[in-house]
């Protein structure tokens, strides 16, 4: 009985050891693979979608590129793309479009997102973009358990359980070669951005692609506030050309020729109708000019004012424009409440983004950013304006003019200066003598002499105005203070792009110039580093200082560049790292001096994702620690905690420091934010 009981122990630890083994060689199988040998190959890829919507309310327009067919009578979408593929390394492709056939009105897009699951990388840390971890890499063995049993032909099913429900973990099984630890094909199931999904994935065969799928298959469901709308989506890589060189046949026609699988019920009947709506237009076409005048004026409130107007105010305006596309524009809706946020100081904030850019060539390229938002606590409207022309993008070689307004300052220093020269006087409320409005203007040239040397060489305009200019009249007093300086900025990276940042900036300030009655020299050092344990986890550490070796009487505002308040800030994704979210905004310029420390840490499944219901929708967490050392707040300690999912992103923050002890919070709307 004993020799019996051993035995299966034995057997069970033989199996265990053997599953740890396949584990390893599904995990070293992409650094096993060399993907090399045709680094320059062409191929044509085909895809084809089919969304069907079961219910929807106006809301539904407000989803990113989903206002095309929201407002339309039709409930049923079909489309088909046909890409030549050029291969330019181990893991980039450059795609060009050949045939594109959709029955969404005006051959709108619909839906991107999700292309994005149509290109999975399993092998990857994320399986789409920086979203979905994946059960077969190594650094993700943590999040998953693994159950394998024998099959067939020296294959091993492989069934995937993650240890927690969290919107960014699948369930899942797999085909793998057992001797290889090649993925043959895998089924993965899960749910993101409001979106479940079901995926099922034949992986490419032989030397040629072996780490990206041969055929891809989605199945959609996407609920938005009552409103459903379902899809599928296929797509299959590495087919040879077969599209014939016919100028007499439609769209349609060409795409039957070249369809790898044929259309199923739903998809053709959708096409009927599309083709059958064509056949009427082009009887109409034919008519009398009077009854074509009459259809237009029926149509003038849909045809303009829902499908012009309405999609350029509730979808984003993405367009290439020149003779090669090489000019692109995107702007952000104008009527989105989803880009609102929130803080202490400035209240609830509305924002929205124009980019714009031409691409010269290759290295050169000329671009521009308007990120704008109004305050409504503060009554204030904000802008930042960058432009960039790039003459050297391989040295990061640019010009850049910014201008920005609307930056709030608050200092007590003039309002003490105007009440020692006036001890007598009364003024009906001193604290309007505290606020003022700067503009600024920055010109600089920048330059990487080396992967580890930088230098920025250029100019700086500031103006300071004080946003109650009544009261200082009153006194005779000066309201607009005025600086002008040449800057200089030196940037060292002693292990290269991917080690710590360290930096010296020096401006001096030239009275008499430019109208400027504000002299200075000011200093500033600080090193940064983000220390990125793999794809998801990191560490963003900042420490730095700034001082005044000189300065006149009169300059009263303080200005540093490395230690300043974010008026515009870009949710989640904007650079956090160094922020005080609770510090008061005259402490940023009181003092001739500062010392500052920042360290942030951020993961997914940190904390809250253990909380059941709860947790099953956060997406990364941040855990924050800074300190600071200035002018009357010695020291100045913020601790926080941070966390993003897909509807916002939420901070909170608790400080201790003389007169800046505070509990605060900071909020931004994350939804569709990736869409």
């Amino acid at each position: 009985m004993t020799h019996h009981k051993d035995a299966e122990i034995t057997n069970q630890d033989s199996k265990v050891q053997a599953d740890r083994a396949l584990l390893e060689r599904i995990y070293q199988y992409a650094c096993r693979t060399d993907t090399n040998a045709n680094p320059h190959d062409t191929s044509y890829a085909y895809t084809k979608f089919y969304l069907r919507i079961h219910r929807k309310n106006p809301t539904l327009m407000l989803v990113p590129s989903v206002y095309a067919i929201a407002h339309r009578n039709e409930r049923e979408f079909v489309g088909e793309t046909y890409n030549i593929l050029y291969r330019k390394g181990k893991h980039h492709y450059e795609s060009k479009n050949l045939i594109n056939l959709t029955t969404v009105p005006h051959q709108r897009s619909t839906f991107d997102v999700m292309l994005r699951y149509l290109t999975p990388k399993i092998y990857s840390e994320t399986i789409i973009d920086n979203t979905i971890i994946s059960p077969f890499h190594a650094a993700n063995h943590r999040f998953y358990k693994y159950q394998m049993s024998q099959s067939a032909n020296g294959k091993t099913l492989l069934t995937i359980t993650p240890k927690r429900k969290n919107t960014q973990l699948v369930i899942g099984t797999a085909i793998v070669d057992t001797q290889s630890g090649r993925i043959v094909s895998c089924d993965l199931t899960g749910e993101y951005d409001m979106t479940n999904f079901q995926m099922h994935i034949d992986m490419g065969k032989g030397d040629a692609a072996p780490l990206i799928p041969s055929r891809c298959e989605v199945d959609i469901r996407f609920m938005f506030l009552q409103s459903k709308v379902t899809g599928k989506y296929m797509a299959r890589y590495g087919l040879t050309n077969t599209l014939q060189a016919d100028t007499t046949l439609t769209k349609y026609e060409k795409l039957c020729q070249i369809r790898p699988e044929p259309l199923n019920k739903n998809e053709q009947t959708v096409y009927d109708k599309l083709l059958e709506q064509q056949r009427v237009k082009d009887s109409i076409r034919t008519s009398s000019a009077n009854n074509e005048n009459e259809k237009k004026k029926r149509n003038f409130g849909k045809d303009v004012l829902w499908d012009v107007v309405g999609d350029n105010v509730f979808n984003r305006v993405r367009t290439h424009f020149g003779l090669n596309n090489q000019g692109y524009i995107r702007l952000n809706p104008v009527l989105n409440p989803l880009y609102m946020g929130y803080d202490n100081r400035r209240g609830f904030t509305y924002k929205f983004d124009i980019r714009a850019s031409y691409q010269f060539s290759q290295n050169s390229e000329l671009s521009l950013r308007l990120n704008a938002g109004y305050a409504f606590k503060q009554h204030q409207f904000y802008f930042r304006l960058p432009v960039y022309y790039y003459f050297n993008k391989r040295r990061n070689g640019y010009l850049k003019l910014e201008w920005n307004n609307g930056n709030h300052i608050q200092n007590a220093s003039v309002r003490r200066k105007i009440e020692q020269a006036n001890p007598d006087s009364t003024l009906y409320d001193y604290g309007r003598l505290n606020e003022f409005k700067q503009t600024e203007v920055r010109a600089i040239v920048n330059y990487d002499l080396s992967d580890k040397w930088s230098i920025q060489l250029g100019s700086l305009f500031q103006r300071k105005s004080a946003v109650h200019k009544s009261d200082f009249d009153k006194f005779a007093w000066e309201k607009k203070y005025i600086s002008f300086a040449p800057v200089v900025e030196i940037q060292y990276r002693p292990i290269g792009w991917n080690g710590p940042i360290l930096s010296l900036d020096y401006d001096r300030g030239i009275k008499g110039f430019a109208k400027a009655n504000t002299g200075y020299e000011r200093w500033e050092l600080n090193a940064d580093y983000v220390y990125q344990v793999n794809q998801l986890q990191s560490w963003k550490m900042r420490l730095g200082t700034g001082f005044y070796t000189n300065k006149d009487r009169d300059a009263y505002f303080l200005n540093y560049e490395k230690f300043r308040e974010n008026n515009l800030p870009g949710g989640w994704n904007d650079d956090t790292n160094g922020e005080f979210e609770l510090l008061r905004g005259d402490t940023y310029n009181m003092s001739e001096y500062y010392v500052r420390a920042n360290l942030t840490y951020e993961s997914p499944l940190l904390l809250l994702s253990w909380i059941p219901w709860v947790g099953r929708y956060v997406e990364m967490e941040r855990v924050y620690v800074s300190a600071l050392d200035v002018k009357r707040a010695h020291p100045y300690v913020e601790v926080g905690y941070g966390l993003t999912c897909r509807l916002m992103s939420l901070g909170l923050f608790v400080s201790n420091g003389r007169g800046n002890r505070a509990i605060g919070a900071t909020f931004g709307f994350e939804l569709f934010r990736h869409w």
